[in-house]
């Protein structure tokens, strides 16, 4: 956060001294910095327990995994945005099949203690609104053994 707050300070003090940029532009240059900092909160590709396939954004897209014996948290999608390009709204299904331990899907958004979506064995289909901010969809093990299937529109 204290990285966000640096830079929507240079980009201000670079606006005060660049006289053809609107306050737009300043804000519209500050939420693209933002979200490119916010695709740092996802965790990356090859530490992932199973396959992950983005949509047009960081927000979408699908994931599936087999996990055996799993306990941590993968942070799947989402990112950091003032408005997002492609929408405020996103579908998502998910299922997860137990054999052991649990799984849960949560979304953390803003300062906001994380919102449980799913918690252990079961189907989840909803469609959210996406607050301003940060908004991540994590899975978290907890001596899981199963699968997931993880659908973002």
């Amino acid at each position: 956060m204290k990285l966000t707050a640096i830079v929507f300070i240079l980009l201000l003090m670079a606006g005060a001294l660049l006289p053809g940029c609107s306050h737009q532009d300043l804000v519209d240059g500050y939420d693209t910095v933002i979200q490119l900092a916010g695709n740092l909160g996802l965790t990356a590709s090859r530490y992932l327990q199973g396959d992950r396939d983005f949509g047009p954004d960081k927000y979408t897209g699908t994931y599936t995994a087999d996990y055996e014996d799993y306990t941590g948290t993968e942070y799947v999608f989402g990112g950091t945005a003032l408005t997002r390009r492609e929408g405020e709204t996103l579908a998502i299904r998910c299922a997860i099949e137990a054999r052991s331990g649990k799984l849960r899907l949560d979304w953390n958004y803003g300062a906001w203690e994380p919102v449980t979506l799913l918690d252990g064995a079961g189907t989840y289909e909803d469609i959210i609104y996406l607050s301003p901010g940060s908004n991540y969809f994590a899975l978290v093990g907890e001596g899981f053994t199963g699968s997931v299937e993880l659908t973002m529109e």
